[in-house]
Formats: C-alpha cells, structure tokens, sequence
C-alpha cells in the first residue's frame, strides 16, 4: 500500500526461521490512524504449498518432465492437490460438464484481530474470485516477500482499519481472516511516537569548561539499529548517527560547553531508523561564572616594573572587544583589547609594586561587542552562525552537531586569570649592626626626611620579635626626625631584622639590622645584713619575658653562707612572661663582710648564663628573744638551749648562767667567771663550762633546770662566750667603730674583738598545783544560748615583788546565772587588787578550736584579794552558744604579769536542740514514693559540706536525699533536700528523725509518715427492686455453736468421713 504513514515492510527471512512479513506504520499519540489495507484475491501461500504438495507426489519421470516444460506449478497441478480435500459430491460437481459455466461466487472471510481495544476492522470480508487472476510465481522467489503489497484494482480489495492509541509505543496486531477454503494472517505493527520530552537533563558548568553527560542506548531486538540524533539549543553539541548492535548498549555523548554566563535550553531527538521509534531529551544547559583561565605567578622587586605577557582567546564567532580591568593596583596596561573570532591575542601586563609582599588578585577580561555600540544607533546584535564552533569542536568529538546552529549571545562573555605577585624588597637603605646583652634594651636612631613638598605619614612595620617603636611617623615638608627603635632581646643570639618604612607617595625603603644578642649582664643585688649564729632571707627575682618556658639550672659559688631553698634534683622552671622569686638563705660565718660573696648562676639555652652576685655582711649578735619554760612549785622542769658554731675557726665556749641584772653593764672577763650570788632557780648541770672545745660548725646543747619555789616570775640570762683557739682576736672591717657599750663581746687591750658572746634570756614560770576535783560544766541546749558566772581562786599571788609561800589548795566555784539576766561588776568587801591578770581558753585540739572557738566567749568581770590570806577571787562570764550537740574538755589559762599559772578544767556539754520543724508527707499508695522537698542555705557567706542521715529508730520507709553535699552560702537560693516516703503497710505510724549536719551547725527535722486521706461517699444507699410485690421478713439470726454441738458425724469436707465427734465408752 501506499501512504505516507507505513514506516517500512519487513522482509521474509530465507530458511527455517522464516517469518511472516510485517507492515509498519506511524501514527502520533493524539491522532487516529486510518488505513486501508490491500487483500490480495489469491492467496499466494496456499497456492504455492499446494504446489509443493504436488510436486512432492509426482514421479521421478513426470517431475522431470514438467520441469522441462515450466509446468511444475501449473494451475491443473495445484488444483489436482485441492481436490484431494474435497468430498465425492463436491469432486462430482467439480469435474460434472456443464452447458453454461456458472457464475463465481465470492469468498466471505470471517475476521479478527488481536489487539481489538486499539485496532477497529470490519468482522466480514468477502473476497471475489475472478477467472482472470493468476498467481504472481516470481513473487515466491524474492528475497523481499510482499504480501500485501498491491495496487492493481483487479488483483487486490480493501480492507479499512481504524487504530486509536493510548499510549507512546509499538502495537503488534495480528489480522486472521478465516473462510471455508483457506485461513490468512497478517501482520501489522503500528509505532506511536510522543511529542513530549522522555526525560529531562540539566547540565552545569563554569564558561568555556565542557562538560559530557553519556545517555544509553540499549538494543534488546535482534536487529542493528541505526538511530539519527536531532539536537536543538546553544552550546550543545553530540554526533549525529549512532549505531547499535543487537543486544547491546552504546552510549551517546552528549556535551555542554557554553561561552559565557547563561541558560540555554534544548532538546535531543533520537531516532531509531531501523523500527521508527523516537526517544526525546529536554535539555537545560546553564553557564556559571567562568573560572580563571590559569593561575599566574609573576615575581617583581619594589620599585621596579615587570612585564607579563597574557594569551587571551575569544572562544566565539563574533570579534571581541574586551575591557580590561583588575583588583590590584599596581597592575597596569590598555584599557581595552580586541581579539578577533575564534582567536587568541597576547596582553601585556604592567607590574610595579610599591611595597613588599604577596599580593592575590585577578585581572578580567570583559566583552565589549561591536554590534552592541552600534545597536545604540539602528541596528540589532548579530548571531553567528555557529558553522566555526562547529569547526572547531570537530577535532575533539568526530561528526559533533551544533544544536540549532544559531550562534550565542557574545555581549556576557568574560574571561579572567588570577594573580600572585611575589613581590622581593629592593636593596635596603643602609645595614645597621647592633649588639645588646639579653634581657637589657638599646636604642637605634635613624634620620627619616621629607623630600616632598607635601605632609608625608609612614606606615612602619618592625621585621623581629625584640623590637618595639612606632608604627606610624609623620613628617612635614621637608622636615628631617630621627625615628628611634628598642631593641630588647630576651634570647642569646644573632638574627636578622628589619625596619620597613612605607608610603604610597614614596614607596618603600628600610633598612636592615643584624642584631646580636649577648649572654646577660651579671646582675648585683643590694648588701644584705645579719647577726652571725642567725639566718635571713632574701629572693632574686626571675624575669622571663620570652614566650618559651625557661628550664633554669643552679650553679652556687658559696653554698657554705648562701644556700638555695630549691629541689636540687630538679631544675627551676619560670614559666612564659612572669616573674619567679628564688628565696636564699645568708648565714655569715664571720664578723663584717669578710667572704661573704657569691655567684649565683643560672643556665639554659635560650640565656646561656644568667648571674646574680650576692654579698652580705656578719653583724654582731644581739640578745636573743627570751625563751620561756614552766612548771609547778617543787618540782622542776629542763629546757635545751642549741648552740652552733657558725664560725669556721676552732673556738673554746666558756657557758655562764646569770641573772639580768649582771648583763645590764658591758661584760669583761672577771664577770664571765663568777656565778650570781643570790638564790637561784635555774641550774647548768654540765661538767664543764669553761673552755669547751668546738669545731667549725660544731653544736653545743646546753640543759638549763627550772625548780621554782614561789609563785612568781624568774628571769635568768645564759651567756656564750666565744674565743679562738689559737687565742687570736676576732678580725673586723673598721674596729673604730665598734661601741665600747656592746654587751655581746670582750675586748682586748688593743681594743680589737677577743670574744663573742651570745645572750639567751630565759623567763621561769611557775605553776600552780593541777586541780584534781570535778571540772566546771557548761550546759546549754544546741542552738541556745547561756552565760554563767564561774569564780577561781588564786593563792600563792606574789603581791609586787614580795613572795608568799605557795598554797597548797585551789578552789574553783561556779555560779549559773539564767541567759535573762545581765549583772553588772560587782566588788565585795574585800579588797580590790591591781594585779594585772591574763586569761584564755585552752582546746584539746586545734579542730576542737575551730568548731568551739565561734561558740564560745569569756570576758573577766571581777577581781578581789583576801586581805588576810591573799587568795584572789576572780570572776568569769562565760558565753556559751552551741550549734549542735557535742561534749568537749576545755581548759582555763590564767596568767599572772608577775609571774604564775593557773589552770581550770571546764567541761563544755551542748545537749540534743528542739525540733527544727515536723514535716507531715502524706502517702501516695503502698510501695509507691511520695517526696517532699525544702531548701537549706549555710550560715556563713561561703558554701560549706554537710552530710544528711536519719537517726536510730527512725522507720526504713523514710529515704532522704542527698545524703552527702555542699550547702549554697547564705542569701542564696540554697541547696535542695527530698524526703521521700513509701510504706508497705498502713497499720503502722510511720516516724523519723532527720539530721543535716556540717561542721559548725546541726538541724534536726521529726519526720511523720501519713496515709492518704479517704473520702467518704456521700450518697444514701438504697435498694433498687423491679418486682411490684414487696413483703416484710423478720431476719433470724443463727447460733452456729449451738447448731455444731448438735451434730454427731462429721461433714464431708472433714479428713476423717463421717467420724462420730463425742466419743462413747461402753
């Protein structure tokens, strides 16, 4: 058939696989197809296998002779064969003569298709049969069987189809056509192709980079494929045929390469030429902001100009004018560049830096189109063809396309490079060479002038870590300033530094340091003084002003009269930018400054040596400060008094013991060898107090006994007296000024130092008898407060300087007096003394001090002396205030100014306080935890550790929370405490006590466990009855003892079946 629609027909395949020839046709998505087919009269294939059946029962000799003669499929041959199918009645009537031939009749066929929801045929077709038609014999013999190609009226009907698609795609339809005679098949395909884009491909990219995106294409059929591609839209270019082999996959390449900033769109069409179908692509192609072409690096010197040769292309078809422009300034060149169509022109760049440094930057290159300055006037922008893109992207891709071939919009086309300029100072101005010591500062001056006529401000930039000065210096018209630079290193060394001066008027000049660094100067701390046989201390002060940490090593010249109060198995650390003090200790060995000298000096790498010279001057020893020693009357007590000898010289002691009133005059060698002649209390018991013998740094401990027999105070003085061994004086730095009034050495004749003594005062204070009967007890209640009045008694007070002889009882009385009321002082009858007394309380330990010493206050009311006895009174108000239950041995001290001690046991009791508060929690069910919660501060500004527990006997349902923690300082919110509680059991009152306890104070909280309250019903009950009839019963109620004791045979829910419950004896 004929039409503009049929795509192709299929040929016959040769051999076993054979198949029937297929019709194709094409029809679009939302169009109806209407065809008519040509139905040939005779049907070829049945003609020609009744032929080959023929042939088939035919002799050898008859076969060959028919060949000869070309009547091998004669129509007497095929009709023999048919006839074979007929009946007898039909074979009689076929072969039966006839007068007249009767008319032929056409043969009605019976159709259907196998596709009847797309395809619309007639269900009848009634072909003719014609005397005439003969069947086409060379038809069989073509390698391109059409079967249903016809176009003579006489050899062919029409048969009309309607097809209607619904979907894009390939419809196979099979046309069956049966009659009485014969049965036919044909086969028709139609192929419905969408005007719509299959999928949608989004391509992006910066400017001028390509970028390719592979679509497959997959052949599942088992013919070649040969698809023509159809591309539309700017920019996109892929080959225009592609082959695919059956069973196989081929990728297309289809590419995007725009030539400015822009968003195209287009479409890709690929058609299979081979079974007609069409795959569409919607494409969007969009162009970004170009990247740069290339990174250029272009090294320079200030003050110099360097040139720079750039390649710049026009990747269009149009001639570019492009404008150069660029973000460092000290690039420069034309302004504007032309570059003609599908070319690249060289640009030379201009370099002249004005400072030093690396400088990042780019240089763009901007489309200034021709057509656009003339579009002003009358005329629009032309489009190029796009024949040279082509062209030119040929080499990459063979056989490549451009699109729709209708060129690009130039005029946003832009091509950029970024830049790096290294760029080197110049020569400097003048190379300064400067030395300095480490940790100490020097100056350089430089004279800077204005050459200019105009105010000239420089930048300046200090190249180094130890130097410091402006940063900015202005000067006016030719005015001449020196600029002054400190230099103040902290690291031992030579560097390289530099002083940068810059200005955009005049560009950059410097000039260039070699700075050397030298080891710390010796630093000399001031003279330090003291007694000899005494120590002192002083510190030298460690300055790191580095960023580093100075791991210092210790090297002591003098250890024997300095020495460092250092780890010495571990290195001095100072830490970055701080101070560090090293304590040393000056004990001189000898009078004036004789060898007391010293190098401190410390090592590391960074200072090499730090050193600090030390010196120190041996005074004359003064008295020293009294040491005390106490006992009771009649008995005695010992106190050690260490001698060293602090000298290096070989010395004889001479040891005398005294009383002060000798050591009010100078002393000379009579008095250090006669004893005090009055009574004594102190005692020496050594063997040998005069010229003991002792070495260089040698001790001497000396006992002095104490045995008072009065209650007042002894003073005795123990005087060590000091010579050479040799019998030589005692060198000084100036004797001329030595005070002849000095107690603490003997001189000679000549007037020089022949002995040193040093002086220790001891003070004997005597004891009172310890009280033996029950101690005075303050009671108060924790958290209250109480005062009590408490008497003691004083005997043996030494009146002045007279002694009394010791008593042998003291009694103390208390008196307790209610908190309310405040007596005033009040005096007795007897005489008031005016001996002055000093009193404290004593602690059993210091943390027993810090808890009661807040708690606790005594204060002396009153005082009276028995003038008959001389037994002083004195009373006492002691303020005791308790924060929490606690029981303490206290103990009070009272002192007497002429001299004895008394002491009273006190017993300090605070017993349990008052409930705090009782907290009611109410219970939530059994096992289930209902919590309160209450806020607790300290009393004091600063948190303090408390510990929280629930005393003995409390129930184990009461929990509380934490139980261990720090209470917030007071004004604060405080620190939460929960108390939860869960019973087992609502038989039981449930109690607690709970405690919160800290160091100072104690709150005591009574804890009560409650059920949860019921509610009652309020409703009146009653009895909701359906019946109508209603009648009154008395309820009987039943005696079940008395019913029990008449049975006589137990029930069946008894162990033991019907046992008799009284036992009966015959």
């Amino acid at each position: 058939m004929d039409s503009p629609n049929v795509l192709r027909i299929s040929s016959t395949l040769k051999g076993r696989s054979a198949v029937q020839p297929v019709l194709c046709l094409k029809c679009g998505l939302t169009d109806i197809l209407e065809e008519k087919l040509k139905i040939p009269l005779i049907n070829e294939a049945r003609e020609k296998a009744l032929a080959i059946a023929a042939q088939q029962q035919m002799s050898v000799l008859e076969h060959k002779r028919r060949k000869v003669t070309g009547t091998l499929e004669s129509s007497s041959v095929r009709v023999a064969v048919a006839a074979l199918g007929l009946s007898r009645i039909e074979r009689d009537a076929l072969y039966r003569p006839t007068k007249y031939p009767e008319k032929l009749k056409p043969v009605d066929y019976s159709i259907e298709v196998s596709m009847p929801e797309y395809f619309e045929i007639p269900e009848k077709l009634s072909i003719p049969v014609s005397a005439t038609s003969k069947v086409n014999s060379k038809a069989f013999s073509e390698e391109d069987h059409q079967a249903v190609k016809a176009t003579d009226k006489d050899t062919a009907v029409e048969l009309p189809i309607k097809f209607t698609p619904r979907y894009p795609g390939c419809y196979p339809c099979q046309i069956l056509l049966q009659s009485f005679y014969d049965i036919r098949v044909y086969l028709i395909e139609c192929v419905v192709n969408t005007d719509s884009a299959e999928a949608e491909l989004e391509f992006v990219t910066p400017a001028y980079q390509a970028v390719i995106q592979d679509i497959p294409v997959s052949n599942m059929s088992n013919q070649d494929w040969k698809l023509q591609a159809i591309l539309e839209g700017h920019c996109f270019y892929g080959p225009p045929l592609i082959y695919v082999g059956p069973g196989e996959t081929t990728q297309y390449p289809l590419m995007f390469k725009p030539i400015a900033e822009c968003v195209t769109l287009g479409k890709l069409i690929l058609q299979n030429e081979t079974d007609g179908t069409e795959h569409i692509f919607g494409l969007k192609g969009i162009g970004r902001k170009p990247l740069a072409l290339d990174h250029i690096v272009i090294d320079c010197q200030v003050r110099q100009i360097t040139q720079k040769v750039l390649m710049v292309p026009n990747y269009t078809k149009n001639k570019l004018t492009y404008k150069v422009t660029s973000d460092l300034p000290m690039v420069a060149g034309t302004p504007n560049l032309t570059v003609e169509a599908d070319d690249t022109t060289a640009y030379t760049l201009n370099v002249s830096a004005w400072k030093r440094g690396i400088f990042k930057g780019v240089i763009s290159f901007i489309v200034e189109v021709e057509e656009q300055q003339q579009s002003r006037h009358n005329s629009s922008p032309e489009e190029t063809d796009g024949e040279q893109a082509l062209q030119k992207l040929s080499t990459e891709t063979s056989q490549t396309v451009d699109a729709a071939n209708t060129g690009g919009n130039s005029s946003c086309c832009k091509v950029w490079f970024s830049l790096e300029i290294n760029c080197v100072p110049c020569a400097p101005e003048r190379t300064l060479d400067v030395k300095c010591a480490a940790l100490d500062t020097i100056g350089i001056e430089i004279p800077i002038t204005n050459p200019t006529p105009e105010t000239l401000q420089l930048d300046i930039v200090l190249m180094g870590a130890a130097l410091s000065g402006e940063t900015i210096l202005v000067l006016q018209p030719k005015e001449t300033l020196s600029y002054e630079v400190k230099y103040s290193p902290a690291s031992t060394g030579t560097s390289e530094g530099s002083i940068i001066f810059l200005s955009e008027m005049v560009g950059e000049f410097w000039y260039a340091l070699k700075l050397t660094s030298e080891k710390p100067l010796p630093t000399t701390l001031p003279e330090i003084e003291c007694e000899l046989g005494k120590w002192v201390r002083m510190y030298i002060p460690l300055l790191n002003p580095t960023y580093e940490t100075l791991e210092l090593e210790i090297v002591n010249s003098n250890p024997g009269n300095f020495s460092i109060e250092t780890d010495p198995r571990k290195p001095l650390m100072v830490a970055p930018h701080s101070t560090t003090e090293v304590p040393v200790q000056f004990c001189p060995s000898a009078l004036g400054r004789a060898n007391h000298m010293a190098s401190i000096t410390f090592t590391c790498p960074q200072l090499n040596e730090w050193i600090f010279h030390l010196s120190g001057v041996g005074l004359i020893p003064q008295p020293m400060e009294p040491a005390s020693i106490s006992t009771c009357i009649g008995r005695h007590s010992s106190i050690i008094i260490s001698f060293k000898n602090p000298t290096t010289e070989d010395i004889l002691v001479d040891v005398l013991l005294t009383d002060q009133e000798q050591t009010i005059c100078p002393l000379s060698a009579s008095v250090l060898h006669r004893s005090s002649s009055k009574e004594f209390a102190f005692y020496l018991p050594l063997k040998q107090t005069q010229a003991i013998p002792l070495p260089p740094k040698g001790k001497l401990d000396i006992p002095v006994l104490f045995v008072p027999d009065t209650m007042k105070l002894y003073e005795a003085v123990v005087i060590v007296h000091v010579v050479k061994e040799n019998g030589e004086n005692w060198p000084y730095d100036d004797p001329a000024e030595l005070n002849k009034e000095l107690k603490s050495i003997t001189t000679s004749e000549n007037g020089e130092i022949h002995g040193i003594c040093w002086i220790y005062p001891i003070h004997g204070i005597p004891e009172a008898q310890p009280y033996k009967s029950a101690p005075a007890v303050v009671c108060c209640r924790a958290r209250n407060r109480v005062e009590e009045r408490v008497e003691v008694l004083l005997t043996g007070v030494v009146p002045g300087t007279t002694a009394m002889p010791a008593a042998k009882n003291v009694m103390i009385t208390t008196k307790i007096k209610t908190p309310s009321v405040q007596d005033e002082l009040q005096v007795t009858a007897g005489f008031s003394t005016t001996d002055e007394f000093l009193y404290e309380i004593q602690y059993e330990s210091n943390k027993v001090k810090s808890q009661l010493e807040s708690s606790v206050a005594i204060n002396l009311v009153q005082k009276d002396r028995d003038a008959e006895s001389g037994i002083i009174t004195l009373t006492f108000n002691i303020v005791f205030a308790p924060n929490k239950p606690m029981r303490n041995s206290a103990t009070l001290v009272v002192r007497c100014t002429t001299g004895g001690v008394w002491k009273f046991p006190i017993l300090l009791l605070a017993t349990e306080p008052e409930v705090d508060d009782v907290i009611n929690i109410e219970a939530a069910g059994l096992n289930k935890e209902s919590v309160i919660g209450f806020r607790l501060t300290s009393q004091t500004r600063y948190p303090e550790p408390f510990t929280a527990y629930f005393l003995p006997g409390s129930d184990p349902e009461f929990v509380v929370l934490p139980q261990a923690g720090e209470l917030l300082p007071l004004d604060t919110i405080g620190t939460r405490i929960t108390v939860g509680f869960k019973p087992s059991m609502y038989s039981k009152k449930h109690k607690a006590t709970l405690v919160i306890q800290t160091a100072s104070m104690q709150w005591t909280y009574e804890i009560n466990g409650l059920p949860p309250q019921t509610t009652s019903l309020t409703a009146s009950a009653k009895v909701v009855s359906t019946s109508g009839y209603m009648r009154s019963a008395t309820v009987r109620q039943r005696n079940f003892l008395r019913e029990n004791l008449k049975l006589i045979t137990t029930g069946v829910s008894s162990p033991v079946k019907g046992a008799p419950l009284i036992l009966r004896t015959k």
